[in-house]
């Protein structure tokens, strides 16, 4: 059973952490990030766990018009659909969904979702979704990064409704399980802007020295660590 801090979680801290959200910056991200796989605006698209349609503003704003949401807390569904014009919005928990629908996707976007999965959850929902996904279609999944060395304790502990956190490997773990064969792991992709380049030096410098000290434990494999406070992970049907 869900307590009244899960089921209300906007109101308990979802609006109070957004009070100066721009959308006009999270756009640009969404299209930087995944442009490439957002070309056919036909695509048939999936969000799990939409909260107040933001991701799905984007989508819409780019001519999107096959899109759905799933959202388990009611005042965030209520929120996306005053945000949205053509998504269809559900205020269901995402098996109960599942169980209910039959349409296929292109595209299933969990953003911010999988670290509030109960740990026994996890992988059959990501068979659900890899029932529901049509032939090449695709799963995106952006979550806190383990591996991250000054950040993943804060990450995981940051929200109080986080369930667990992930690193490269044991996400790759789960999907591989839930049947998911293509498996793509990085960094968020970098935002090259005069108000940001003084900070590249810094986070290279610094990255390569935490290799250093990791790989006098772990060897040559540090050097190829996602160290970003989230990954994003694309897992092909």
């Amino acid at each position: 059973m869900k307590n009244k801090q899960t089921l209300d979680y906007y109101n308990s801290h979802y609006k109070h952490v957004n009070l100066n959200f721009d959308i006009n910056n999270y756009k640009n991200m969404i299209l930087r990030e995944h442009g490439d796989l957002l070309k056919d605006k036909n695509k048939r698209i999936l969000e799990i766990g939409c909260g107040t349609g933001f991701l799905l503003m984007v989508l819409e704003s780019e001519g999107f018009r096959n899109l759905t949401g799933v959202e388990i807390d009611f005042n965030q569904t209520r929120e996306s659909r005053k945000n949205l014009k053509y998504s269809k919005i559900y205020n269901q928990d995402i098996f109960d969904f599942f169980n209910k629908n039959e349409e296929k996707y292109d595209i299933i976007f969990l953003y911010d979702l999988i670290e509030h999965i109960n740990k026994e959850k996890i992988i059959p929902l990501l068979k659900l979704i890899h029932n529901l996904l049509n032939k090449e279609g695709i799963t995106i999944i952006k979550t806190p990064n383990a591996d991250s060395p000054l950040f993943a304790n804060r990450m995981r502990y940051i929200d109080f409704t986080h369930e667990i956190s992930f690193n490269k490997e044991s996400i790759e773990m789960v999907l591989k399980e839930a049947g998911f064969s293509e498996i793509d792991c990085r960094g968020p992709k970098i935002l090259f802007s005069y108000s940001k380049i003084l900070s590249l030096p810094i986070k290279f410098f610094g990255n390569f020295i935490f290799r250093l000290y990791l790989a006098t434990y772990l060897g040559k494999k540090a050097f190829n660590l996602i160290l970003d406070p989230n990954f994003i992970i694309l897992a092909k049907k």
